[in-house]
């Protein structure tokens, strides 16, 4: 993309925009879909299996996706440097990256296969839901370090402008996700049936698969020679600081909110066992729409960064507003359709007529807050693309972590509002999130950060 963004039509850039953003949406509901093929497969098995890979997936995430986050900072430096004509330090930038988390996902998955039951007793005070959750994160981290790599080679390609590599490759991982639920979750093909340990092979295996993948199309001779991936010298000290200062924010960003999800669903698990199975699968669906604002969010982040570093500070912020406009549109139709068909949308998750009853209020609730999530997240893109990562996660956390506990808290437990009371806290969150970054981006000068 070498075009400057504050010269070219509306209509183009929004083509410009699309065009990058729906192989990332695809890439992440592909993401999504498998936690979401988990819980419909999972949701066969009872409350207790849903509840136990609710919560120990939260587990395993609080870690894998805090140091996966180091991706943004791969995607915005990469971005960067082809933006400036700086092809060939696009490897020295993605063997940092990988060299850094690396080692601290060797640290943890250690963590995670010495003690996945003491891990679990943290979290839930229902001994099979434990059991089951740490068969379940076992298996899960047997494959952490495959994802962390996956992410990190996305990162690289979604910051080229590549977008539609990692869209394939996660679709791929999706449709072999679901094809190894089914073998492993209920014992087809010759497979012994393996329930909720099943579903963590599934997710496991495709990991492995997909970074396998990507791999080799990174290690394709003109890929590899352009960007210089393989060279001894990749590895920069000098790039671990200023990688630390972008990646650091989305790191504590994702362990912020995890732990507050974590705490949310103790809450929950103090309401009922209905209760977390119902707000694990609203969540599960939830994800999946927020994904368009997080994919066109994605391709934004590449497009500021792009922009800044041809020094079109202009065409960085028509492009921030262009996302959002995009984004609005599509995660209000699904907003719509939350709040005209929750019991329907819930009925595919499960077949039990009072946790359907129990999710139907808070989709609706969800589906009212829709437009305001899109905001939220394709400005956060376009300011993490501008390097002003700190000020996103301080917004983010204080919101998921300091505000929508205690707000659960009171209005679930305290004021006897149960399950629905307790989802009155994600409402306020995902509001003042938006609300928030819309006035981050509209006063501080992020156009002129420098990394």
């Amino acid at each position: 993309m070498a075009e400057r963004l504050s010269e070219v039509t509306l209509r183009r850039l929004l083509e410009i925009i699309s065009g990058m953003a729906a192989p990332l949406i695809l890439a992440q509901i592909s993401q999504t879909l498998m936690g979401l093929v988990d819980a419909m497969m999972v949701g066969r098995l009872g409350e207790q299996a849903l509840a136990a890979v609710a919560v120990s997936t939260l587990l395993f995430s609080g870690v894998a996706m805090s140091i996966k986050s180091v991706d943004v900072a791969v995607q915005t430096f990469t971005a960067r440097r082809i933006g400036q004509g700086r092809d060939a330090e696009v490897g020295a930038v993605l063997a940092t990256a990988v060299t850094v988390t690396m080692g601290v996902g060797t640290f943890f998955m250690l963590v995670g296969l010495l003690w996945p039951g003491a891990l679990m007793k943290l979290v839930s005070g229902d001994a099979q839901v434990r059991q089951l959750g740490a068969q379940y994160l076992f298996i899960r981290y047997c494959g952490i370090l495959p994802l962390i790599l996956f992410f990190q080679l996305k990162g690289m390609f979604d910051g080229i402008g590549w977008t539609g590599i990692g869209m394939a490759v996660g679709v791929a991982m999706n449709l072999l996700n679901a094809l190894l639920n089914w073998v492993f979750i209920f014992g087809k093909l010759g497979s012994p049936a393996l329930g909720v340990a099943g579903a963590a092979l599934a997710s496991t295996l495709s990991v492995a698969v997909a970074a396998l993948a990507i791999l080799l199309v990174a290690w394709r001779a003109k890929v590899r020679k352009r960007f210089h991936l393989v060279c001894r010298s990749n590895f920069r000290r000098d790039l671990v600081a200023p990688f630390l200062k972008i990646a650091w924010p989305p790191a504590a960003q994702t362990l912020g909110i995890v732990l507050g999800f974590l705490i949310l669903y103790t809450i929950l698990g103090r309401i009922s066992v209905l209760a977390v199975a119902a707000g694990n699968v609203v969540m599960r669906i939830a994800a999946v729409s927020f994904m368009p604002g997080v994919g066109v969010g994605a391709a934004v982040q590449t497009l500021v960064s792009q922009s800044l570093g041809r020094g079109d500070a202009r065409g960085a912020r028509r492009v921030s507003w262009g996302g959002v406009g995009l984004s609005v549109v599509v995660m209000g139709f699904c907003g719509v359709f939350f709040v005209v068909a929750p019991a329907w949308i819930m009925r595919l998750f499960s077949e039990q007529a009072e946790l359907v009853t129990a999710g139907v209020p808070l989709l609706r609730l969800l589906g009212l807050v829709q437009v305001l999530d899109a905001v939220g997240l394709t400005l956060s893109g376009a300011l993490r693309g501008a390097g002003a990562t700190r000020e996103v996660m301080l917004v983010d956390v204080g919101c998921g972590l300091l505000l929508m506990p205690p707000l659960a808290y009171v209005f679930g437990i305290t004021l006897g509002g149960g399950l629905l009371g307790a989802w009155v806290g994600l409402v306020v969150w995902f509001t003042l999130y938006a609300l928030l970054l819309i006035m981050l981006f509209t006063r501080i000068r992020w156009q002129e950060i420098d990394i």
